[in-house]
């Protein structure tokens, strides 16, 4: 996610309730894409992320937007160190939404026409065909697809999902020890880190002396 703020060229990205800057590489002259909030949803134990988008005609002719897609370039698992040894009871979640980030080609289709300085704001749920209970991190970015061959493309972003397998229940004779679950979260860190996900934040800080203990420094060396 670029924080350049060049004018006309990055919209307004919410996400977790921060507003950032997210660079608009490529785009129409016209086509304004103005702001897009990302949103949590959980359903029956998965988890589904809402991309509300806001899209702007700033010209003087209508514009036709025929499809989006949403492109993952990376992905990778949250393991979740305190189950480390559980077995678990897991079934299968009625996952509905409207892009399957693991689709070879992942899109919907637009339906929007956007008249001269209008504004336009609509939903697209994202979910997944396939996947545990374990959240993953998915490095992405939108492309959409107007009339006469224009095109706007966002630089990347991040989306987490889980599901459809859920975890109903599950059993633990011994949780894992210090350093088990410091090698975890070090693994999670680094693996994280390749897609350009800051995980360090989601350690308690009480907690981090674990992590240290076994990989020193790996909460100085942020990407």
């Amino acid at each position: 996610m670029s924080q350049s703020a060049n004018a006309g060229n990055n919209c307004t990205i919410v996400q977790a309730g921060r507003d950032a800057i997210l660079s608009i590489p490529k785009s129409p002259p016209m086509i304004r894409l103005v702001r897009m909030e990302i949103a949590d949803d959980h359903e029956h134990g998965a988890l589904r992320q809402r991309l509300n988008i806001i899209l702007k005609n700033n010209g003087d002719v209508t514009a036709f937007l025929l499809k989006g897609s949403l492109i993952s370039s990376g992905n990778e698992t949250i393991r979740l160190c305190h189950q480390i040894g559980m077995q678990f009871s897991l079934s299968q979640a009625d996952f509905t939404y409207d892009v399957a980030i693991d689709e070879s080609t992942p899109s919907f289709v637009g339906k929007h026409s956007i008249a001269p300085n209008e504004v336009v704001n609509f939903n697209v749920m994202v979910g997944r065909k396939s996947g545990g209970h374990e959240p993953t991190v998915y490095r992405c970015f939108l492309r959409f697809d107007f009339d006469e061959g224009d095109e706007l493309q966002t630089d990347t972003f991040h989306l987490m999902i889980s599901g459809p397998v859920v975890w109903q229940g599950g059993y633990q004779a011994q949780g894992p020890s210090p350093e088990q679950w410091g090698r975890c979260q070090a693994d999670n860190i680094r693996r994280l880190d390749r897609i350009g996900y800051d995980y360090r934040d989601q350690i308690h800080a009480d907690s981090r002396q674990y992590v240290e203990a076994v990989a020193p420094g790996i909460f100085d060396r942020k990407s």
